[in-house]
């Protein structure tokens, strides 16, 4: 890993590291954490992508994607909730299958 990444990785550990404080001593719910772990996850993941470390980025996308989906189901940010779903409205799935001559 080089030194300028390096950055990237000690922030998302202590993000980790402030989430589990701040949930211990109650100050967050245990969905805020949820989400701060993803954010860590995902500052890990870049930073491996970023290096090459092509173990580092998988492991940290795995975890970013279980962690989101913990703070999605937790409780979230229902504004964020409703964004995201005002979003995807706009895409409807087109169905694209061959002729049934052909």
């Amino acid at each position: 890993m080089t030194a300028t990444f390096t950055p990237f990785v000690m922030s998302g550990l202590a993000l980790i590291a402030v989430g589990l404080v701040a949930v211990a001593l109650h100050r967050v719910p245990e969905y805020a954490f949820w989400g701060i772990a993803c954010l860590s996850q995902i500052m890990v993941g870049i930073s491996g992508f970023a290096t090459q470390n092509t173990v580092a980025a998988s492991i940290s996308s795995a975890g970013a994607a279980y962690t989101g989906w913990k703070w999605w189901t937790g409780g979230g940010d229902d504004d964020t909730k409703r964004r995201l779903r005002k979003a995807s409205r706009r895409f409807r799935g087109v169905r694209r299958t061959a002729p049934a001559g052909a």
